[in-house]
């Protein structure tokens, strides 16, 4: 392998690296404030019938939609590392793989932001401040 193909890969490879790790570490930092319900979730949970039970049904499909894109993460993961450590280096292949990876990242978070979209009409405007500032807390420093 050439040294400048050798380059490209150390790169790509930080970069993948890099993003995976701050994944993880946000994972990571946010999981002991997540261990109960989101904030979403509670919100809905403060709704009359029959609201609370549609909306409920909603998160848990949408919960089960992210889980599957999460699957599907970690499959476009492993692809991408071997493209990335494969010998010999193939560029397209390695770039292909980080951006399904994108891809799949934007997906997943499409699935959120319609979930909260879809839900935040229903929910009064004091509800939707807690919900917010409870968010927000956990996005702090």
């Amino acid at each position: 392998m050439r040294a400048s193909s050798w380059r490209w890969a150390l790169v790509a490879s930080l970069a993948l690296n890099l993003l995976l790790l701050g994944v993880i570490g946000t994972w990571w930092w946010r999981s002991d404030s997540r261990s109960g319900p989101s904030a979403l979730a509670e919100a809905v949970a403060t709704l009359p019938e029959p609201d609370r039970t549609t909306l409920g049904h909603l998160l848990d499909q949408r919960r089960a939609e992210a889980d599957a894109i999460w699957k599907e993460l970690r499959q476009l993961r492993t692809a991408s590392n071997e493209a990335l450590s494969a010998d010999p280096y193939d560029p397209a292949k390695a770039a292909a793989g980080l951006a399904a990876m994108r891809d799949k990242f934007k997906e997943l978070r499409d699935v959120v932001e319609g979930t909260a979209l879809e839900i935040m009409p229903k929910l009064p405007a004091e509800q939707r401040r807690k919900m917010l500032e409870r968010r927000s807390a956990l996005w702090r420093l």
